[in-house]
């Protein structure tokens, strides 16, 4: 958070950031960010971090330092504040990414990939030391929208009930509108409506298809 504040929604949790907090969200974890009326300027900045950019795939490096955490299914999400003295350093690394990413001197790829690898290092040890108080875990409740959620991703342009979005995940329709409304906070009527809409203007922006075409396409 580089400005203003946030809510942001994982784990089946409601998390306040706030101006130099920090949120670690696990690769495949359902998020969402939201802000409030009201709330004055928001600025933020989302780093999208590969794991082959700091060791290839399969190798020591990367089943040692990387896979570990990024398959440890159960962990969604750390936390970061400035409170802590172990998180407060991956915060100042990521500032100092930030600052080497804007600067685009001379070997800043290089140089920005040694400061993640830092960055990644203190994070593993706050990790370690400080574990309970920085992770949120997974819910049955979240692997079961998952699940739901992806069908809605693949099957959005034909038509589906809330049977069908329900039988995904082997539960009942009463057990599905409380999954979603309990993790994301919306039907999940509403949210195939709003994908289809998210859909359709990606469509249109990039297609030369008309608008009927992308209609129909988009399941509408």
């Amino acid at each position: 958070m580089l400005e203003g504040e946030l809510e942001y929604w994982t784990a089946g949790k409601q998390i306040c950031l706030k101006r130099i907090e920090e949120i670690f969200v696990n690769a495949n974890v359902m998020h969402q960010v939201t802000v409030q009326k009201g709330t004055g300027y928001v600025r933020y900045q989302v780093f999208m971090l590969r794991p082959e950019f700091l060791a290839e795939e399969g190798s020591f490096l990367d089943k040692k330092y990387i896979r570990s955490v990024l398959q440890d299914y159960k962990f969604q999400a750390a936390v970061l504040y400035q409170e802590s003295e172990m998180q407060r350093k991956v915060l100042e690394d990521m500032q100092e990414m930030d600052r080497i990413q804007d600067k685009k001197a001379f070997g800043y790829e290089m140089a920005f990939r040694n400061k993640m690898a830092e960055m990644w290092i203190d994070f593993i040890h706050m990790l370690g030391v400080e574990a309970e108080s920085a992770k949120l875990r997974t819910s049955e409740k979240e692997e079961r929208l998952k699940e739901m959620l992806t069908f809605i991703h693949q099957e959005y342009g034909n038509e589906n009930s809330l049977s069908d979005i329900a039988a995904v995940a082997k539960v009942s329709k009463r057990e599905a509108l409380r999954c979603f409304q309990e993790e994301i906070h919306i039907s999940p009527g509403a949210y195939l409506k709003e994908y289809r809409l998210q859909m359709a203007c990606t469509m249109l922006r990039n297609t030369s298809e008309t608008i009927t075409t992308v209609s129909q396409n988009c399941g509408f």
